[in-house]
């Protein structure tokens, strides 16, 4: 679907020579429209496929504090991995992680095994990592 959505834009915007030898972008409004649309789309869309590690959920009384307790017992053991509290009716869901394959998702599962030893993974919406110039890389 994305490699669609890719090629559609490439074609989109690749320059055409039109009757009087002028080179233009589609200019039909029926594309701008197409156009419009995409951008809307993904303006909307703010993950991409990949997966996390469900720790805790819990549904009841007290629920949403004994989550956001967990979470904070995560963060102060792992600090340089996001965490997420979710709600799902009637559970309150902690997921833990960004990773863009299954392969890195089970190898810090292993890691986490001993504190949640009930954690599984699932398919999510994470958040992409940050783009850094070459000399903050170092």
């Amino acid at each position: 679907m994305r490699l669609l959505l890719i090629f559609i834009a490439v074609m989109l915007f690749s320059p055409r020579l039109n009757a009087q030898g002028k080179v233009t972008l589609y200019g039909d409004k029926g594309v701008e429209t197409l156009v419009a649309r995409h951008i809307a789309f993904n303006e909307y869309v703010k993950g991409f496929p990949g997966y996390r590690i469900q720790i805790y959920f819990d549904s009841g009384n007290y629920s949403k504090n004994r989550a956001f307790g967990e979470k904070a017992k995560f963060i102060a053991r792992y600090p340089d991995v996001a965490a997420y509290v979710i709600f799902q009716e009637p559970y309150y869901k902690v997921r833990v992680g960004n990773f863009r394959n299954k392969l890195e998702a089970e190898a810090f599962k292993q890691r986490i095994k001993e504190q949640w030893p009930e954690a599984y993974i699932i398919k999510d919406d994470i958040d992409l990592p940050g783009v850094y110039p070459p000399e903050e890389i170092k």
